[in-house]
């Protein structure tokens, strides 16, 4: 589907007729792409269509297009309410010209209708019409690492008291969210600062504003990933230094258990042999004086083992 828009000093418009200096593509068809390609002679492969998580951010210069001066951008950005990670990271396209601007989206995604919401319209240009998609991607990454750090708040409170698989499950599943979220950052970040160095379209794009808040976005949700990633390492750490310990007080109960019985075992054989001269063979007690002696036996070794405190 093709969206037309008109940016200029009165800000940013929706209008009808094909005139407009702001294309923007969402949901569309694969023969809607191509007939974009074919009209400004863009490369085939210029419009991904979340492929794979593992597509990557990029900055370059387009050759030999129908357009002026064309610079290729694209954003990985993410859906926060859409599981798993793989499925909510999507691409969003820019293509930068003169006197036009094309914005392709994925179906995923809400950024045009946040970025056409009555706070944001007074855009004035393309340029802060790219910033501001920016922003608003970063404050979709740090939606998503708040839902995250609930997460790991619960993780951190269950690691105290528990190693029960649904935990240790969540635990795995949170990890493989935040190397995702870490990876894109880091992979976008570098085509940010890249962006931010274009001197001709900072000159343009005459914001302070709007290119600090990109820049604060940045380093915040950076720096969220990084502590989010510490404190699962930490958790994690402790889930098995839990573990470990359960299994130590374990095997405590299980040698006591080994020691108790063998109390017995060694009574009952020591009497047992086939050897001449043991005393009581011929008493006719013998046999339930021996069953007693190693009651006893058993009884006291067992309640000197359950008095020590096998939490030091």
């Amino acid at each position: 589907m093709f969206r037309y828009f008109k940016i200029n000093e009165q800000g940013m418009k929706e209008i009808q007729e094909k005139i407009g200096n702001c294309l923007v593509i969402q949901d569309s068809t694969e023969k809607e792409r191509e007939e974009i390609v074919q009209r400004y002679q863009l490369p085939n492969d210029i419009f991904l269509e979340s492929k794979t998580p593992e597509d990557v951010s990029r900055l370059e210069k387009l050759q030999k297009t129908r357009l002026k001066d064309p610079l290729l951008l694209t954003l990985i950005d993410l859906s926060f309410d859409v599981e798993p990670i793989e499925a909510s990271l999507h691409p969003v396209t820019f293509i930068y010209a003169q006197g036009l601007l094309i914005i392709h989206l994925s179906k995923k995604t809400s950024l045009l209708d946040v970025l056409l919401k009555e706070k944001n319209k007074k855009l004035f240009t393309a340029e802060e019409v790219i910033f501001q998609c920016i922003l608003l991607i970063y404050d979709h990454y740090i939606k998503k690492l708040r839902q995250e750090k609930e997460k790991i708040d619960r993780l951190d409170q269950a690691a105290h008291s528990t190693t029960e698989n649904k935990e240790l499950f969540e635990l795995a599943n949170v990890k493989r969210t935040m190397v995702y979220l870490d990876h894109s950052l880091r992979d976008q970040q570098e085509t940010v600062d890249r962006l931010i160095e274009n001197k001709p379209m900072m000159e343009r794009l005459d914001n302070e504003s709007l290119l600090y808040d990109v820049k604060l976005r940045q380093r915040f949700t950076n720096k969220m990933v990084s502590i989010y990633r510490d404190l699962l390492e930490s958790i994690g750490e402790l889930f098995s230094d839990m573990i470990d310990n359960n299994l130590n007080h374990i095997l405590k109960y299980l040698d006591s258990a080994a020691l108790v019985i063998s109390i017995p075992t060694l009574l009952f054989g020591l009497w047992g042999m086939n050897t001449g001269g043991l005393p009581g063979e011929k008493w006719s007690l013998g046999t339930l004086v021996i069953v007693l002696l190693a009651l006893v036996s058993t009884v006291l070794a067992s309640v000197h083992l359950f008095r020590k405190d096998y939490s030091k």
